[in-house]
């Protein structure tokens, strides 16, 4: 074999441990196999000076150059809940109430939100309050009353 038959070793960072490959086109996912990273649980993204971190899909093919940066990213589970029984899914964990009952096709000046749990009473949001959601939440809507002159 000569030394023309060998490729270059290069390293590359994935959440700041330093890998030495010689391949340079991989898939993500399979960089983050070598991380040690399940793919179905984690996404990989570019660091980039100056940039926010870019996510890449797992079967993307990434040309690699010496130096280069990765982080893996937790993926966001899917969350289901209800409003007024119809059920909803999302990734995001925290949503105004707001953004909550126009999903249920309400128009938030017109009714507010509120969760139910066992064993307590319904627990009323303003619009602006940025709700945590749990997996199998239960909301319902109610009609704001108006004054009467």
């Amino acid at each position: 074999m000569s030394a023309t038959d060998v490729q270059k070793k290069f390293q590359i960072s994935i959440d700041g441990k330093e890998y030495t490959t010689r391949d340079d086109d991989q898939e993500a996912a399979s960089l983050l196999r070598l991380a040690g990273r399940d793919p179905e649980k984690y996404d990989l993204a570019r660091l980039r000076p100056g940039d926010e971190p870019k996510v890449i899909k797992d079967a993307k093919v990434l040309d690699l150059k010496d130096g280069d940066a990765f982080i893996s990213v937790k993926q966001r589970a899917k969350i289901t809940f209800t409003i007024d029984g119809v059920g909803y899914s999302t990734k995001d964990d925290d949503q105004e109430a707001a953004a909550l009952l126009r999903l249920a096709g309400l128009n938030p000046g017109e009714y507010d939100l509120a969760r139910i749990r066992p064993g307590q009473d319904p627990k009323v949001f303003k619009d602006e309050k940025v709700l945590d959601l749990r997996e199998g939440d239960t909301f319902i809507s109610v009609k704001q009353s108006s004054p009467v002159a």
